[in-house]
């Protein structure tokens, strides 16, 4: 705990201790607020409002509040009371309408805002986010380009626009707005979290972790910040840590918190525990608006012998947009299992021609293609030798992917140029791949394109190969035609993949903007 906040705390806890009559007084309260410790403002505010029941500022503080730890209905109350009220009416206003945004109700926050001009940043933050929900997105960009025109320093626009930014694709912009949000708003926790997302998607792990704690020491039990905790942990390998955080997390929110319960899933899964997978699974409930859950109990299914039920769930993951080399070969074995090779196929097809493709997806690949007929098993078969025996260069390989699992692009980027020097003419699509993605990590944006153009020349036709030459064109100089090309090449061979959508996402920010 930093001392100002300790102070603070103290000096509640002593007013508390006094054989006085004594109350805490509004001040106390807001600072408390300003401090990010709610749950002590909590108890002062209940304490204040017992002693004082008309104070209106209390009442907004206690409003206040309510709306930091998710108590719509209380915090709708409190600010609805104070409408009318000379001095807080105003501010009561901006804070009712953000509560029914929070709470769902984005047109009833609009039309308690009217059309502006707004007094101040939050009420076109709040403004533009109703739109966005809504689904205006122009006039969401244009409310927030007004609102940070007219109020440059807001917290809350610099946060919308970033969150803006990151759905366009945009990480630069939006990790300007999430550095300047959270050097003016340090305990402000949808600017912690918004910097915690960008420095996630550029794999900056031990950043986004620092984040994750700024807010845990705010809000001891915020979901997202535990979830990205436990995220980290598991990206890291660290299963016993991952294991820990989400232990605390189902203390705090429930076991069968959809997104606790299917990470914890995924651990029991992850360490061979099928039946405590699926007990946990079962005990969600229905999982589908949760796609990550359904390609989990799909792969259960699977291993279960559920094959009918295995396909029902992995067709409906890949369906829902998702994309996963593991769902697709577990979907593979089902049809196998129900005798479909034809349908076995065209699901692990993609996985087997991708360049990074394993050694035991290939030799799937050989044994279904000879199965069906195909010419392309001697092919499969010949790339299964080899991934089989990858030699010391596929042990160095392997340390680099481990290196930029755990966010270390700098140490990845040695191996490969180390690599690379050893082997100057070498035609190993994984290793120039992963070499023009270092690369570019780390804005070294010429040697990622020429790398990349090696990679590309290797394997023309791999989505993943597409895509990061086409991110490295657009990182070095925008939406050119060949970057373009490229990312729709990808993106029609990849739907699913998350990272190929973030990045169009980016491409069609450029060029709406060009336009």
């Amino acid at each position: 705990m930093r001392a100002s906040k300790a102070a603070i705390s103290a000096l509640f806890f002593a007013l508390a201790a006094c054989g006085s009559p004594s109350v805490p007084k509004p001040d106390d309260i807001e600072a408390l607020i300003n401090a990010g410790d709610i749950l002590t403002a909590q108890k002062a505010a209940l304490a204040a409002g017992e002693a004082n029941p008309g104070d209106p500022r209390i009442a907004f503080l206690d409003g206040q509040i309510a709306l930091a730890l998710g108590n719509y209905d209380r915090a709708q109350t409190k600010f609805q009371a104070l409408l009318n009220d000379p001095a807080m009416g105003s501010r009561a206003k901006v804070l009712l309408a953000k509560t029914r945004l929070m709470a769902g109700q984005p047109r009833e926050a609009l039309d308690l805002l009217g059309n502006g001009p707004y007094s101040d940043g939050l009420a076109y933050a709040v403004a533009a986010g109703a739109k966005m929900a809504t689904g205006d997105f122009d006039a969401a960009d244009a409310l927030l380009a007004k609102g940070l025109a007219a109020y440059p320093q807001s917290t809350d626009l610099k946060v919308l626009v970033g969150e803006r930014a990151l759905q366009d694709g945009d990480r630069d912009r939006a990790g300007q707005m999430a550095a300047e949000a959270v050097k003016a708003s340090p305990k402000d926790v949808p600017a912690q979290l918004l910097a915690a997302r960008v420095a996630l998607i550029g794999g900056k792990l031990d950043e986004a972790d620092r984040h994750f704690d700024a807010v845990l020491a705010l809000r001891p039990k915020h979901q997202t910040a535990m979830l990205g905790k436990a995220t980290i942990a598991y990206d890291r390998g660290d299963r016993d840590g991952a294991k820990a955080i989400l232990d605390a997390a189902a203390n705090a929110m429930g076991q069968n918190a959809i997104a606790v319960g299917y990470f914890r899933a995924q651990l029991a899964f992850d360490a061979g525990k099928t039946e405590e997978a699926n007990s946990i699974l079962l005990g969600l409930g229905e999982v589908g608006q949760f796609p990550p859950a359904v390609m989990l109990s799909g792969l259960v299914a699977t291993k279960r012998g559920q094959h009918e039920q295995a396909v029902a769930l992995l067709n409906r993951f890949l369906q829902q947009g998702g994309e996963d080399g593991r769902a697709r070969v577990a979907l593979a074995e089902s049809y196998l299992a129900l005798g479909d090779r034809d349908a076995a196929w065209k699901a692990l097809q993609p996985v087997a021609d991708a360049a990074n493709a394993p050694a035991a997806v290939l030799g799937m690949a050989a044994d279904l293609t000879a199965q069906l007929g195909l010419p392309s098993s001697a092919t499969y078969k010949s790339r299964q030798a080899a991934a089989a025996n990858p030699g010391p260069q596929g042990q160095q390989l392997a340390a680099a992917d481990a290196a930029i699992r755990a966010g270390d692009w700098a140490k990845a980027n040695t191996i490969y140029t180390q690599l690379l020097a050893k082997d100057p003419a070498s035609s190993n699509v994984i290793l120039l791949n992963n070499a023009a993605m270092a690369a570019t990590q780390l804005g070294d944006l010429p040697r990622a394109v020429a790398i990349g153009r090696r990679a590309l020349a290797a394997a023309p036709n791999d989505p993943i190969v597409l895509d990061t030459l086409a991110w490295a064109l657009f990182r070095s100089g925008g939406a050119t035609p060949e970057a373009v090309d490229l990312m729709r090449r990808a993106l029609a061979a990849m739907p699913g993949n998350p990272e190929i959508r973030q990045h169009a996402l980016a491409f069609q920010g450029a060029m709406k903007t060009a336009r």
